[in-house]
């Protein structure tokens, strides 16, 4: 019976521990979400600027493919700094940076066009989403592509942030 007790106790503790709080969600995570099956890391590398994202400080993301499963990340914010981190390629289309602002988060590459200048990246979780181009300028209909993609993995569209 003590160990009953004991046991209950300890479900108890564990019950009123406090949950950690998320970050904020911009997707509705009941959506399903996909990654690019035949994502390739070599033709993903190079530098993107930022199109529109949930972050109004992100402008451009630099990627190094350093072997066929690790990548290297430097996302560059506005104001000057660099998050750069190490990314582990955990599976069809999908990344998982080892630091940086979204440690241990993994990225899904949602949508890159045939050619891979423009690319939609994010996380189930929904605390990180953006729209990415080789260049500054994105033609209108990849820019729409890409936010139907957002749209469809279950993003809210109305708190996207495009950069001017």
């Amino acid at each position: 019976m003590t160990a009953i007790r004991l046991a209950l106790g300890c479900i108890a503790l564990v019950g009123c521990a406090p949950v950690p709080e998320a970050g904020e969600a911009f997707r509705d995570l009941a959506a399903p979400i996909t990654s690019v099956a035949l994502f390739e890391p070599a033709k993903f590398a190079g530098h993107w600027e930022t199109i529109a994202s949930y972050d109004a400080d992100s402008c451009a993301l630099d990627v190094v493919a350093t072997t066929s499963e690790m990548i290297d990340l430097a996302e560059r914010k506005c104001a000057g700094g660099v998050a750069h981190s190490i990314a582990q390629i955990t599976g069809p289309g999908r990344l998982t940076p080892k630091g940086g602002a979204h440690k241990g988060q993994e990225y899904w590459v949602m949508w890159v066009d045939q050619t891979y200048r423009t690319a939609v990246i994010g996380t189930v979780t929904g605390e990180f989403g953006m729209i990415l181009n080789r260049t500054a300028d994105i033609p209108s209909d990849r820019l729409q592509a890409a936010r139907e993609i957002l749209d469809w993995n279950g993003y809210d569209l109305t708190r996207l942030i495009t950069r001017p």
